[in-house]
């Protein structure tokens, strides 16, 4: 069995729920030791610097915690079994294998001989936000001018990743009776309004990730059958793109609200549109790498924003599919793959990004 894969067990069998990334933490660490680097373990979050130069160094990142298992699973969430080549367990594809695969690439690259500089990191709170990449990528991370995310998309090169903005839509009615109307102003009916004028045609557009998109998730209204609802509330979920940004956004909801008694929560609007030059070394490595004619966008928010100020990429080994996904598990090849294509990914880097 291939050393990546061996953690890769022993890491699903460690319950690593978000918060709860101590012990993937401390496998990870005293397997670093063992391959003679040295580890620095900062809160739940655990990496190493291999720096042969003075010249520019990438990063490896990926994430240690899960969601919870839900109740449609099957089999236990932790027992990382391996059966007909798959390697079954919560976080096994999302995102351990990469965590596994990243690893196993540094030890391949060192072992080969490799002359530039890494820094790999194994993070937390990827799910949830907190103390992880968002807190250390500035700050507490050694120097990296390139960064490859791992997120389970098979190895598709995406350079960039839409922004996320949450509102929650309180609209206001006048409550009445059912059988007169006339005498209320139902709130459900004007959120019916609001929805409706919520589409639009650069909107949602079926499988084009590089559109923006607003779906309303969430509806609460009404409190019995016979009563004009005097209050309803949305919750509105909402992907941007640089061509139509956060502001943008915001201004759309603002103006699909016109001349309804409602009012917006903006309560999540930080994670704004991020993408890497196409140009760049990172990026053309990859392409050549992989042997993808274009790079393409994650379609949904993970750690790459917090990289966004170094050429970066998302992709790693698994399939999107499988997250968050009951009886989750990841190939045994595509981990094995994951080591190779992430190395060859950092040496076509380096021929371009080492100094002279």
């Amino acid at each position: 069995m291939h050393h990546a894969v061996d953690l890769l067990q022993r890491l699903v069998r460690s319950e690593s729920i978000s918060g709860n990334e101590h012990e993937c933490v401390r496998i990870w660490a005293d397997e670093a030791r063992a391959y003679g680097f040295e580890p620095v373990v900062d809160g739940r979050n655990v990496f190493f610097e291999r720096r042969v130069t003075d010249g520019p160094a990438i990063l490896l990142n990926s994430h240690l915690d899960t969601v919870k298992a839900g109740p449609t699973w099957t089999r236990d969430p932790w027992d990382g079994a391996i059966e007909d080549g798959r390697l079954h367990g919560l976080g096994a594809n999302d995102a351990k294998g990469s965590v596994a695969a990243q690893f196993g690439a540094a030890v391949l690259l060192v072992e080969s001989g490799f002359d530039g500089n890494l820094v790999v990191c194994a993070s937390c709170d990827e799910e949830t936000g907190g103390e992880g990449m968002e807190r250390i990528a500035r700050t507490s991370l050694p120097r990296y001018d390139a960064a490859l995310i791992g997120e389970p998309n098979n190895f598709t090169v995406a350079l960039g990743q839409r922004g996320l903005i949450k509102c929650r839509v309180r609209i206001t009615g006048q409550r009445a009776h059912a059988s007169r109307p006339w005498q209320g102003r139902n709130a459900v009916h004007d959120a019916a309004e609001f929805m409706r004028r919520l589409q639009a045609d650069f909107l949602n557009i079926p499988g084009d990730l590089t559109r923006a998109t607003a779906q309303v998730t969430l509806i609460q209204g009404g409190t019995q059958s016979n009563v004009v609802p005097d209050e309803c509330v949305l919750t509105v979920d909402c992907r941007t793109t640089p061509e139509f940004d956060n502001d943008a956004m915001v201004a759309h909801l603002e103006a699909a609200a016109e001349g309804i008694d409602a009012q917006l929560d903006f309560y999540s609007n930080r994670f704004r549109p991020v993408h890497t030059d196409p140009g760049s070394a990172i990026v053309q490595a990859a392409l050549a790498s992989t042997g993808q004619a274009a790079p393409t966008v994650f379609p949904s928010v993970c750690d790459l924003f917090w990289v966004a100020h170094v050429p970066a990429l998302v992709m790693g080994p698994g399939q999107p599919v499988r997250s968050h996904q009951a009886n989750e598990f990841i190939l045994v090849d595509e981990v094995e793959q994951g080591v190779a294509q992430y190395a060859d990914i950092v040496r076509r880097w380096w021929e371009t990004a080492r100094p002279g």
